[in-house]
Order: C-alpha cells, then sequence, then structure tokens
C-alpha cells in the first residue's frame, strides 16, 4: 500500500466518521454533545503528558474515576441517550449506577497501576547478577546469607506482612489512612526499621527481593510532623545507606522511583542526582546499560530528559557523565586495563553501542504505507542474519568469542513510529523483541539481548504523513541519537539503517555533530541507491562520509570483518553466515517460488563472496542454501530460449540441464497432437465394467476437445482423472539412421553468462528481479548452418527462476487482404479484381492530398506517381496518383486561392512551425520570432541521432535592450514544448480564447481592404510576480551582501545594491537577482535563540530575523528592552547575555558584564563571590522546560472547571506591560540615490 491508497483510505475513514457522527446527532443531540465533549477532554488528558494532572498517580486516578461518573451520567440521564432509566425509569436506581460506575473506574485504575508497579523488570537481571557474583557485597545468595547467620528471610516476611496490612484491595488507602492512620503509621515504621537495622548483604537481598516500587506507592507522607515516611524511607536508601548498595540495587532504585513518578515528590530529582553522581566510573556505565535493559520503557533517556525537570539537576547528571567518561578514555588510552565487570566474565569487552532501525531494517515492512518500502520477504520476516549480525557487532573483537546469557548487551532501536500516551505504542514493540529472544523451533536462541528503545513522536510522524518529506524523520532520530550520546559518551556508535526514509540522512547528521562517537553506518538496500533521502555522492566525498549500503547481512559482515580496523572477528563472520542460512529455511510464506528463488540466490552471492575471505583467513567454508526441485526430469516445460525437457537439477546453484527443442512449431505441434492420440488409444488396464465406461468416456472427452483445441490454435494442459496435472509424454525417439551428425548436441558449444555477475549488474533495485541470462549458442568452425533432419536439441543450462509452465502456442494465422510488402497502397485496403478507371491530372491542376493543397506539375502514368508543388510551403512531393484528387471549382477553392497568395498563408502552421505563438519561459513572456523550417523538421527525422538539433527564437517581450528591441532567446523545440504546455495560473478563459481566435481570423480576412495602418498602443505588461523583499531589505546574494533598491513584477527581478564592493567612483555596483538567487542576511556567526553582542554596547538574544526586511530583533533583558537593528549592528556571538543563568566550576551564578575589549565575562556567583572569566570556562543554563498552556489546553479546562487562583494567570510572572516607546528601533538604510 503506497501513500496515495493510504490516504485514500484515511479520507474515507474521516468522512465515514463524520456521517455516523452527523446520524447520531441528528437521532440524539443531547447525549452525543455529551459524550463529544467528554472524548475531547479523554484526548487532552493523553496528550498533555507533561501537564499536572499527570505528576502523581492519584490524580490521574481521580480524573478516571471523574470521566467514569461523567460518562455514565450522560448515559442514564441524558433525554435522548438509548438507556436513560433514570430519568425515565426509577432517578435512585440512576444515581446509583452512576455512584457504582465511577467505584469501578477508581477500583479498576487502582488494580492495573498495581499490578504494573508490583511486578520487577529486572528480576532476570538481579538473578543473572546473583549468580555471577564473585565478590563480597554480591554474595548475596539465600544460602550464603543463612550460613552467615543472617536473618534474611524473616525479614522479608516482616516487610511483605506489613505492606500487605497496608494495601487493601477494595478500600482506597486515602480512605484507610483517615480510618486506621495509627495502625497504618505503626506498620510504615516496622517496615523503615527493618532497612535500618539489616546489614549492607542483607538490604541488597531486601531491595532485589522486595517489591520495592509498590512499597514506595502505599507507604505515604502524612500530615503530620512525624509522619513523613515516604520521603524518610526513599533518603535512607538513596542518601544514607546509598554507599553500600551494589550497582544491581541502586538500579532498582532507580526504576521504582520512575514507577513512582518522580514529580509526585519534590525531592526525588534530588535522590536520583546524589545516585548517579556518587557512581563512578564503570559502575556508572554499568548502571546505565543495566537501566536501559529492563525491557520497557523506563530507561535512562526518559529519566534524564523527561521526568526531571530542573535543568540544574540535568546538567549536573550530564556533566559528571562526561567527566566519568573522560576518566575512562584516558585510562583506557594509558593502557590500563578496566576492571572486571560483575555482570559478566569478561575482562575486556568491547564499548560499543549498537543502535538500529525497525521496519525495513529488522523485519520486512512489506511495502506497507508508512512502515517501509521493502517487498522482497514477506510482511514481518526476520531478515535472515540480522540477529547474528547485532550479536556480533555487540561482542566485537575483544572479550570473549561466545556470547553468554548472564551478558548484559548493547543493541538500541531507533523507531520513527511516535510515542503515544505512557507506553502504549512501546509495549508493541518490547513485545516483539520478547518474542525474538525466545528460543526458535531449531534449537537456535533468536535476540541475543534485551534492547532499548528511542521512539519517536506524534509532531515528526504527522509532518512526514501530510507532506512526505522524510527530513522531519530524520531531524526526530538525530535528536535521539544526540540525547544518546550525551548519555554514553564512553561508547562508540554504529548505526544500522534501511534507505527507504530518512535514516541515511540522520546517520549523516550524526557523523556531522559528533565524528568521534560515530563508529560506522550499514544501510539496507530497499530501493535504489539513488533514490536514497539526502544522497549525494559529492557531498559525502567532501567530508569523508562513507556508508556501507548493503542487500543483505552477510555482505554487512563481511564488510565489517574486512575494514580496517575490523568490527567483528572472522569466527563471527562464519556464524553470521551459518545464522542466516538456518533463518532463511525458518521462512515458510514466502509470495512465490520465484521470489524465494531470487532471495536465495543473493544470499548465496554474499556467502560466496564470504566462503572465498573465510578461505583466506583459515576458517571452514559455509555451505550455501540448496534449492528445491521444482520441475521433474523429463518433464517438458518453456524456457527463455524456448520449449526444451529437463534433463537434471543442480541444487547448489538452482540450475536445470535441459535439452532445448528447436524444431519447427508446426513439426512440435503434429508431434504433440500424435502423443495426445496415443494417449487417447492406449486400452485402459481392466477393472470394473461401470468404472471401465465412465473412465473411457471421460478420457474420450478430454482428449477430443484438446486435440479439437490445438487444431484451432488454443493451447491446452494435459489433466488427469484426478484434476493433477501431468507431465507431457517423451516424443517418440526417431531412428538414429535419420540423424544428421551435425545436429547431434554435443556439436553444440553452450556458453552461459555467469549469473553472479547477471545479478550483481541488474540488482541495482532490489525490488526487480534479475534480468534473463544470455545464451550463446557457438557452433564449431567446421558447422554451417542448415535444417537438419533429426532432432536438433540443444543442450543448455538455465536458472530456475526462468523456467515456466509448457503451454503449446497456437500457430500464426497470416491474413490474406493484400501483399506483405507494399509502398503505393494504402493498407487494409481491400484490392479489387477490377481496377478502377484511370483518370488523367492535367498540369496546374489544384487538389487535394493527405499532405495538404498541392498543385500538378506532372503526371507520370506509367509509375502511377504525380509531381505537384505543395500550396503554402516550398516544397515538391512525389505521392501515389490514389491519393490525389482535384478540387471543385466552388468558393473554398476560391478561399484557397486567395489563401495561397504571398500575402497569407494558405494553410495555418501549427507548433512550432508558425510565429506569433506566445510563450511564458523562465524570463518572461515572449513570442516566437524565428520558427523551426518544416524543410529542417523533415530533414532532421531523416538524419542519424547525431544530427545536430534545429533552434527557434522566442522574443522576450518583458525586455528591451538599449536600441528599443527585445532579446532573443533561443533554445530547442524539445525546450519549448515543455514551456507551451506548462500549467500557468493565468490561463486566459475558453470565450476569451474563442474571442481572440475571431478577431484574429477577421482581422486576417479583411486586412487588405483596411487602408490605413492603426498604431500599436504598447499595452502595460500584467504583474505577473509577487514581491517578497522589501526596498532596504539586507539580503546576501552570489557577490556577497547587498540591499534591494527596486523590484520589477514583470519579470520578478531585484534590483540590489552590492554594499561591500566600491568602484573607482566611490559608488556601489547594482545586480539583477531573482528571488531564489536571493536570502535572508543573518549577522555573521549568529542564530536566532541565541546570545549576541550589538553595537549599543549592550548584550540580548537574537529572537528573530525578519526574512522580508532583514531586521535582527534582539531582547535584551537587562534593561527590559526589544531591538530593531540592521545586521551590521550585531556585533558577535556571545556565550551568554547579561542577566542570563549559567554554571561554572564553582557554582551556579549570573553574568553581571561583559567586557568586549578582553571578551572577559563578569559573573556573580549564587553564594556573593564576583567571578571573571572566558567563554570557554562556564555553560549557558537555559530555561527548564514549561507546561503548555495555550487555549483550550489542559491547564485551562483545569482553570476552568476548578479553580483560577492569582498566581496561575497568564501575565502574573511579569506584571510590568512593556510599552512600545522602551525599545530601540535601528534605522533602516534608506534607499540609494537613483
Amino acid at each position: 500500500m503506497d501513500r496515495f491508497a493510504a490516504m485514500i483510505i484515511l479520507l474515507g475513514t474521516l468522512v465515514s466518521l463524520v456521517l455516523i457522527l452527523l446520524s447520531f446527532f441528528s437521532v440524539a443531540p443531547i447525549f452525543c454533545s455529551c459524550l463529544l465533549s467528554l472524548l475531547y477532554s479523554l484526548y487532552l488528558f493523553m496528550a498533555y503528558e507533561e501537564s499536572g494532572i499527570h505528576h502523581a498517580q492519584e490524580f490521574e486516578n481521580r480524573f478516571w474515576t471523574i470521566f467514569a461518573l461523567l460518562l455514565s451520567t450522560a448515559l442514564f440521564f441524558a433525554k435522548d441517550s438509548p438507556v436513560a432509566f433514570g430519568l425515565t425509569w426509577s432517578p435512585t436506581v440512576g444515581f446509583m449506577a452512576v455512584i457504582l460506575s465511577g467505584y469501578a473506574m477508581h477500583v479498576w485504575d487502582r488494580y492495573t497501576h498495581r499490578v504494573a508497579i508490583s511486578s520487577q523488570s529486572a528480576s532476570m537481571l538481579i538473578r543473572r547478577s546473583s549468580q555471577n557474583s564473585k565478590h563480597g557485597l554480591l554474595s548475596q545468595s539465600l544460602l550464603h546469607l543463612r550460613d552467615l547467620g543472617i536473618p534474611v528471610e524473616a525479614q522479608l516476611a516482616k516487610i511483605n506482612d506489613c505492606l500487605q496490612e497496608i494495601d487493601q484491595l477494595l478500600i482506597p488507602s486515602t480512605i484507610n489512612n483517615f480510618i486506621n492512620i495509627r495502625y497504618v503509621q505503626a506498620k510504615e515504621r516496622e517496615i523503615i526499621a527493618v532497612f535500618e537495622e539489616c546489614d549492607a548483604r542483607a538490604l541488597n537481598y531486601l531491595i532485589s527481593h522486595v517489591k520495592l516500587g509498590l512499597l514506595f506507592y502505599k507507604i505515604k507522607d502524612h500530615r503530620n510532623f512525624h509522619g513523613k515516611h515516604r520521603t524518610e524511607l526513599i533518603n535512607l536508601l538513596a542518601v544514607e545507606r546509598l554507599s553500600i548498595l551494589t550497582v544491581m540495587s541502586r538500579v532498582i532504585l532507580l526504576h521504582s522511583l520512575q514507577l513512582l513518578k518522580l514529580r509526585a515528590n519534590p525531592k526525588a530529582e534530588y535522590w536520583v542526582r546524589h545516585i548517579l553522581l556518587n557512581t563512578h566510573q564503570d559502575d556508572l556505565s554499568e548502571l546505565k546499560t543495566l537501566t536501559d535493559a529492563k525491557g520497557d520503557y523506563f530507561c535512562m533517556n526518559k529519566l534524564i530528559y523527561d521526568d526531571i525537570r530542573s535543568e540544574s539537576v540535568r546538567q549536573d547528571i550530564l556533566h559528571h557523565i562526561r567527566r566519568e567518561a573522560a576518566v575512562q578514555q584516558t585510562k583506557w588510552q594509558m593502557g590500563m586495563a578496566r576492571r572486571k565487570s560483575p555482570l559478566s566474565s569478561r575482562p575486556v569487552m568491547t564499548w560499543r553501542k549498537v543502535l538500529s532501525d525497525v521496519d525495513d531494517t529488522l523485519s520486512c515492512s512489506g511495502g506497507m504505507y508508512p512502515a517501509g518500502v521493502d517487498k522482497r520477504y514477506p510482511k514481518k520476516t526476520i531478515y535472515p542474519g540480522v540477529l547474528a549480525f547485532y550479536r556480533e557487532l555487540d561482542l566485537g573483537t575483544q572479550g570473549s568469542e561466545q556470547w553468554e546469557d548472564e551478558r548484559v548487551g548493547n543493541l538500541v532501536f531507533l523507531s520513527a513510529r511516535p510515542h503515544v500516551y505512557k507506553d502504549m505504542s512501546e509495549k508493541i514493540n518490547f513485545a516483539k523483541f520478547e518474542k525474538l529472544q525466545m528460543v526458535g523451533e531449531d534449537g537456535r536462541k533468536g535476540m541475543h539481548t534485551t534492547p532499548s528503545l528511542l521512539a519517536g513522536d506524534l509532531v515528526s510522524g504527522s509532518q512526514f504523513f501530510v507532506t512526505n518529506d522524510y527530513e522531519h524523520l530524520a531531524r526526530k532520530k538525530f535528536d535521539n541519537f544526540r540525547r544518546y550520546v550525551g548519555l554514553y559518551p564512553e561508547f562508540q556508535h554504529v548505526f544500522v539503517c534501511d534507505n527507504g526514509q530518512g535514516d541515511v540522512r540522520a546517520g549523516e547528521m550524526m557523523f556531522d555533530s559528533f565524528p568521534y562517537e560515530f563508529e560506522a553506518l550499514y544501510v539496507h538496500v530497499v530501493q535504489p541507491v539513488n533514490k536514497t533521502h539526502g544522497y549525494n555522492l559529492e557531498r559525502w566525498r567532501d567530508k569523508e562520509f562513507s556508508p556501507f549500503f548493503f542487500r543483505s547481512y552477510p555482505e554487512a559482515a563481511l564488510h565489517a570483518a574486512s575494514r580496517h580496523p575490523p568490527l567483528i572477528r572472522v569466527k563471527g563472520l562464519q556464524r553470521i553466515c551459518q545464522d542466516a542460512v538456518k533463518d532463511f529455511a525458518q521462512i515458510k510464506n514466502w509470495p512465490s517460488e520465484q521470489v524465494k528463488a531470487a532471495r536465495r540466490q543473493e544470499l548465496n552471492q554474499a556467502i560466496w563472496l564470504a566462503n572465498r575471505f573465510l578461505v583466506q583467513n583459515n576458517e571452514a567454508m559455509v555451505e550455501n542454501i540448496l534449492g528445491e526441485q521444482i520441475w521433474r526430469s523429463g518433464e517438458k516445460v518453456r524456457t527463455p530460449y524456448g520449449v526444451a525437457r529437463i534433463v537434471s537439477y543442480d541444487p547448489v546453484h538452482d540450475m536445470y540441464e535441459v535439452n532445448l527443442d528447436w524444431r519447427p512449431l508446426d513439426v512440435q505441434l503434429k508431434e504433440h497432437e500424435e502423443d495426445l492420440k496415443s494417449k487417447t488409444n492406449r486400452s485402459a488396464p481392466p477393472s470394473a465394467p461401470r468404472q471401465k465406461s465412465l473412465e473411457t468416456v471421460h478420457e474420450q472427452d478430454e482428449s477430443d476437445e484438446e486435440v479439437a483445441a490445438i487444431s484451432s490454435g488454443v493451447a491446452s494442459v494435459v489433466t488427469t482423472q484426478d484434476g493433477g496435472e501431468s507431465a507431457l509424454p517423451q516424443a517418440p525417439t526417431r531412428p538414429s539412421s535419420t540423424i544428421d551428425p551435425l545436429s547431434v548436441s554435443e556439436e553444440f558449444l553452450c556458453v552461459e553468462s555467469n549469473d553472479s555477475s547477471s545479478n550483481s549488474r541488474t540488482s541495482t533495485s532490489p525490488n526487480n528481479e534479475p534480468d534473463i541470462p544470455s545464451l550463446e549458442v557457438t557452433p564449431p568452425r567446421r558447422y554451417k548452418p542448415r535444417l537438419a533432419s533429426g532432432d536438433p536439441s540443444v543442450k543448455a543450462y538455465v536458472s530456475g527462476m526462468l523456467i515456466t509452465k509448457y503451454t503449446m502456442p497456437p500457430l500464426p494465422k497470416l491474413e490474406r487482404k493484400s501483399s506483405v510488402f507494399t509502398f503505393f497502397t494504402i493498407p487494409d485496403t481491400p484490392v479489387s479484381r477490377d481496377p478502377p478507371k484511370r483518370r488523367i491530372l492535367e498540369k496546374g491542376t489544384e487538389c487535394s492530398t493527405p499532405y495538404g493543397p498541392v498543385v500538378v506539375v506532372q503526371h507520370r502514368i506509367d509509375d502511377h506517381v504525380v509531381i505537384a508543388d505543395m500550396i503554402g510551403w516550398k516544397a515538391r512531393a512525389y505521392i501515389h496518383e490514389s491519393l490525389v484528387s482535384p478540387l471543385p471549382r466552388n468558393l473554398l477553392r476560391a478561399l484557397l486561392r486567395q489563401f495561397s497568395s504571398d500575402t497569407a498563408p494558405h494553410k495555418p502552421l501549427e507548433f512550432p512551425h508558425s510565429t506569433g505563438l506566445q510563450i511564458k519561459t523562465p524570463f518572461g513572456r515572449g513570442s516566437i520570432k524565428r520558427p523551426i523550417p518544416i524543410t529542417a523538421q523533415n530533414r532532421r527525422d531523416s538524419l542519424s541521432t547525431h544530427h545536430m538539433l534545429p533552434t527557434m527564437g522566442i522574443s522576450l517581450d518583458n525586455w528591451t535592450l538599449a536600441n528599443g528591441s527585445h532579446p532573443m532567446l533561443y533554445c530547442t523545440e524539445a525546450t519549448a514544448r515543455a514551456w507551451k504546455d506548462r500549467k500557468e495560473e493565468d490561463n486566459p478563459s475558453l470565450f476569451f480564447t474563442l474571442g481572440s481566435a475571431l478577431v484574429t481570423s477577421s482581422r486576417s480576412l479583411f486586412e487588405p481592404f483596411l487602408q490605413q495602418p492603426k498604431r500599436v498602443v504598447k499595452e502595460e505588461l500584467p504583474k505577473t510576480f509577487n514581491r517578497f523583499y522589501q526596498d532596504g531589505a539586507a539580503v546576501t546574494t552570489p557577490f556577497g551582501y547587498g540591499r534591494v533598491v527596486n523590484f520589477r513584477p514583470g519579470d520578478g527581478m531585484y534590483e540590489v545594491l552590492l554594499v561591500q564592493w566600491t568602484l573607482a567612483s566611490g559608488s556601489h555596483p547594482r545586480v539583477y537577482a531573482r528571488e531564489v538567487d536571493l536570502s535572508s542576511r543573518v549577522a555573521s556567526g549568529c542564530q536566532e535563540g541565541y546570545p549576541v553582542l550589538t553595537s549599543l554596547g549592550l548584550s540580548g538574544i537574537l529572537a528573530s530575523v525578519e526574512p522580508t526586511t532583514g531586521v535582527h530583533i534582539v531582547t535584551i533583558s537587562s534593561v527590559r528592552m526589544v531591538c530593531y537593528l540592521q545586521p551590521d549592528c550585531v556585533v558577535r556571538p556571545l556565550k551568554a547575555a547579561v542577566g542570563e543563568d549559567v554554571l561554572t566550576i564553582f557554582g551556579d551564578g549570573s553574568v553581571e558584564n561583559y567586557h568586549a575589549a578582553r571578551d572577559i565575562y563578569t559573573i556573580r556567583l549564587s553564594w556573593g563571590a564576583k567571578l571573571y572569566a572566558k567563554a570557554d570556562t562556564f555553560d549557558r543554563v537555559g530555561e527548564g522546560v514549561q507546561d503548555r498552556d495555550e487555549p483550550f489546553g489542559v491547564n485551562w479546562l483545569l482553570r476552568l472547571l476548578f479553580f483560577s487562583p492569582a498566581s496561575t494567570r497568564k501575565g502574573d510572572s511579569n506584571p510590568q506591560s512593556r510599552s512600545r516607546s522602551n525599545s530601540v528601533v535601528s534605522g533602516l538604510s534608506q534607499k540609494s540615490k537613483q
């Protein structure tokens, strides 16, 4: 399904929904209005996840409860509702139904959330950690703790019992805490006491085995001063006893805080900051990797960039990550071995993250829009060898040779599918990944690790769907990668993608922005390479960007193993090829055998190249994928070279040895009829009389119909009685005495083109099947081609993809109406036996022909040819006499004679031989002055392809030279025709065209009777171009900076004064340019949204640049002004403006002053000190993410329904308004003197 079909389906769905909604409104307007309002509220709730209603689970539960109450009220009490029994039957029952509906929704939401936070996502990783720990703090197994005398089982049971007493299934926690406040506080205190009193080993065991997320959620911060139990418990684990927690315990602690929602507690962000800032080097890398390997969307990317709202906390964490990564890189460069990882028994590892796309990279999309374009494999099929390629890239060339189950991987998927409310879209992908990790039918494990996922968003997805521009998807994937690199700066990154959408463009932006962290780009070819979005070889060559395009994963593995330095081992290449062969065998639902054979041949070609590399490195070869024999030996088939019989089959190369039957078609047909008759007359085996009678009748009817069909020229197929198809019988063997020695198959040399080279040559587009290989038959020198009386069979080897089922073709039937070779007769005209009466044409007779009116010069009676001169153009024609007929002497002839004079043409000429035709060119309107002569047209048709194309001249009416004439534009006929056929917006109407033609015809008729010529009045040219740049606008031209001084609407040309050029006279030169050659000028090095220094000596933020005038709008917050400046008035970019908050190594602060001469910033620190710093010693801190507060948003709806405090009103944060007098406007440059 392509984009057009998807848009049609979407449009049809929307129209259907609108019609259904209108039909419901016509039946029940009140109920439908209530339902539509509730649906809009639900949309706002799900679309605005950053609003305050999502800050805690309690707020969401209240929303769903109120939503259920309102929905049930509309359902039971609306006047036109189909179940309005609360209004018509019993209001009491309706009221009780409303209360029960709200309570049911409240309980259901509590239950689903409780199930979600009770599941421990990292349980599998916990068990691995316990099994593979080798040193003190991680030896936490139950047997080991029991031997040490630690009562960890009793402590765990006590925590679970207290949690069960607090967690009531039917009673909400708010009501339970209000009724049994002292009992609940006592149980919460017992749980906190257990975590306080246990030692380090028991504490790590308890964190690993208790439902910590549910525990954090059920323990509340009560209103009294000593009842802040949740804050006390989390502070105990995240701050006081953090030093004794292992990496795995810290991962579980972070995961539980994410389940709780960081915005539910104001100190949660600082707890996360304290955990991460107190984890260093390899432990920090391990913590981040484990957080991303839980198999849900609670990953590090969401924790740092979405859950944390404070920009200062986020910057502290990112700065700590970069600092620890720099220490790791320094140790690695100094040759210091990294310590043994607790999660894997590998002393050395490859620090690499494998990033991959999903659709058309991991699995085939089947060409379904908008997922992808690849149709080579069945839909949702995992590409052969892709999982092994991920595994070997993750293994690398260092460390263990085989992947171990307890090892944590580094696989990340970059998906363009948008993120929808919570994890609705991510759950689908993670379910697919979990299924891929399962053991297959052949006992092999699928995906080697649990990957993480970076999803897209609805903004980029909707923009792509509307505009069909892949740049939005590429930009979103690059933004995800940029954020991900900020979390893992110590790793190298390899991106595996496809060229169907914007992945290659995203990879190019990754390479440009992070050249040291970005290691390689592998592109899966699913469409022609030249159609890749962002494909530009020259630009890539200049920046040394070299993506590798591949069609199968063994081919990509070969490049990864043979590049320098290699990314995988040679053994890894062997394992990838072996897994690709096994994966191919697991694919069952092929659309056709031809598609399967093409993909098998594609994989075998890549495996053959890999085997050659394996042999060079002394490794065992990988067996190719064997083909399946479809056509039996002796079966008659059809090949691209004719009819043939199968001799043998080669399963390695999928090649059939066949004997080609190149005898005449009538001989083959006669032999086929004889075979059918012999089969019909063959006696049937003895059987029951009834069965024999039925069988005889069935065979006789079938044979008679087939013989009759073949005799009439219609091909037929021989079928058996049970409905199955049978092979045609072998042709009868002719006596050896009749065989010509020169026609024996051994005398032929059959040379077939290399199949691999043919595939490589024809596989520029993976969706196209390979071309038919050529078959050359080279006879020996003594052989002389002639018809042989024997069996002229030729032995050949044909690919299985090119063989089809045999059907007997019909004999050609020639119609005997006329001669095949005719030169002077009209085709398809029946020739009469009695020749028509001949008519002799005299010289000067005016006649009509298919080529126009002519005047007879000579009539060659013997040759049946008339020599005549064309009327209206200088040409002499030689025409058959049957095509010439004399003109009658009437008014028409008089008119033709009048038009044949020198003053007017006899026949109006058409384009490109006519003059005066108006054409809109890229340089303005023009008229044809010098058309192409007809003789040149005929001469061009008669010459070879290497002729000189004739040109035509177009006078540009919108241009006027100094002498008053118009310039002439010369172009070819094809170019002028393209301009002529182009659809114009100002095309005249039908009535205007007919009126113009009528006036032109009447003027040409009565022009000889007009005595005085009319004076031609030059009309004003219409304005066909709209103006964009205003006078005085600062623009950038191909010749430097300039200023617009004039605009011509007739041809769209701007007159620009080049301010950077000065002539000898002291003036500036002028240039005339189109709008596409100009661009709005931006001050050098400055960007919108970043600090700049102005010529006024003030620093501010460049808010925007007016494109039509080039005016720079700079906001100066220190003096509360807005400046409108020319580009020359913006001096240079700055690191930070005066008044902005910055982050230094000595703490937070704000910029007080900037000394331009010394490039020194004066920063007032938060603790009172003053710092003089350069730009590279501090970082600018931007504003945090704010809630969207536009009309009809969530906050607007909450203020409308519930409260409207003065602190939340729009504009209260800035009580003082700014007047226009408090702004500085730089004068626009005036027009230059004419």
